[in-house]
């Protein structure tokens, strides 16, 4: 086939349609257009959610809704965390001016910004398109586009009206762009087979519980304490259960000493990849609100999730595990630093955590 004759096939209007790449069906098969792939292009969206990665992965139930392998809707969703995103279903971009270039060569059908911040906002109010759901700016300041963003809006600037709150943070989104919750779930990035080998050789076999014991060092409310960890790892092993210490680069010191006190598996600091890897092959992840619990969730691991300062309705566990909280409710509120002096996280105890974790997993 010479060049004529294969720009004269193109189905430019196929969802599969890269213009600067082979696409899929051709990579996978040596398909060419048209092929029985053919999928015709039925809208074009941008959604915008930059922030931290976890609150990217729980933004990705968005992704089951619109079900772009199915309706031929192409989302290009704009983050600093692209790494996350699957590629089968979306197209994750970091804001680069090329990026915004390319964005604004064109009229998209919606333009969904689901963050709240300045960055976010100046990014959807440069976007053309037909239809707006979340934030744009207002006399350069973050501010909803239309009624639908109100709640989440005012939870973030009001903490009576953001304790009070009693929908879940997936639910909160689904209702900024329209669109119903049906208990869609986290859509990330599978691990790739290498990454999967290895967290296999690491925790071979069943019966691993994962303890992924940092919180972050800006949030030292939540930080469960050391000895805690030592008494649960005890009971852990005498359940004839196999814990293994979990962590990032903030943790290393904790965990060393850790896996020196009690002999617990601590791998080291490992990849995203391998890491969300070795959580998918836990039966049970116990941490704090972290970016671990969501790719637990993501990973449909029951989770453990300690919480003191947060609203606890705000998390999605969709049916799996428990939520553990002070038994008198925390003084202070999305604080980094105990006002009272109370450090309620050291109120959950070593025996309702186990009995929770024993619960999720028997």
């Amino acid at each position: 086939m010479n060049a004529e004759e294969i720009l004269k096939n193109l189905k430019t209007d196929c969802y599969h349609y890269r213009g600067d790449l082979p696409c899929g069906p051709h990579r996978r098969a040596g398909k060419t257009c048209s092929c029985d792939e053919y999928l015709p292009l039925k809208g074009r969206g941008v959604i915008i959610k930059l922030g931290a990665a976890g609150d990217v992965i729980r933004t990705t139930p968005l992704l089951r809704a619109l079900d772009p392998l199915t309706t031929g809707t192409k989302v290009l969703w704009v983050t600093h965390s692209p790494e996350l995103m699957p590629p089968e279903c979306c197209e994750a971009v970091k804001p680069t001016a090329a990026v915004m270039a390319r964005i604004a060569s064109m009229e998209w059908d919606f333009c969904w910004n689901l963050d709240k911040d300045i960055e976010a906002c100046a990014i959807a109010s440069q976007v053309r398109a037909k239809q707006y759901a979340g934030y744009s700016l207002r006399n350069g300041v973050p501010y909803p586009v239309d009624e639908r963003a109100w709640h989440k809006f005012a939870t973030g600037l009001d903490n009576p009206y953001s304790k009070a709150n009693n929908l879940s943070y997936v639910q909160e989104i689904f209702d900024i762009v329209g669109l119903p919750f049906r208990g869609e779930e986290y859509w990330l990035r599978e691990p790739v087979d290498s990454s999967k080998r290895l967290a296999e050789e690491i925790l071979p076999g069943n019966g691993w519980v994962g303890l992924n014991t940092g919180a972050g060092w800006r949030w030292p409310t939540r930080i469960w304490p050391e000895k805690n960890w030592v008494a649960l790892i005890a009971i852990l092993k005498n359940s004839d259960l196999k814990p293994v210490i979990l962590g990032g680069p903030e943790e290393i010191a904790l965990n060393d000493r850790l896996a020196a006190a009690t002999g617990c598996l601590w791998p080291g600091v490992k990849s995203l990849d391998v890491f969300y890897a070795m959580v998918s092959r836990c039966d049970a992840l116990v941490t704090s609100v972290t970016q671990a619990m969501h790719l637990a969730i993501a990973a449909r691991v029951p989770l453990i999730l300690f919480n003191n300062i947060f609203n606890k309705n705000e998390f999605e566990l969709y049916g799996r595990g428990e939520i553990v909280e002070p038994l008198v409710p925390c003084d202070c509120f999305y604080d980094a630093v105990c006002q009272s002096g109370r450090n309620c996280v050291k109120e959950i105890t070593v025996e309702r955590v186990a009995e929770a974790l024993l619960r999720a997993i028997r």
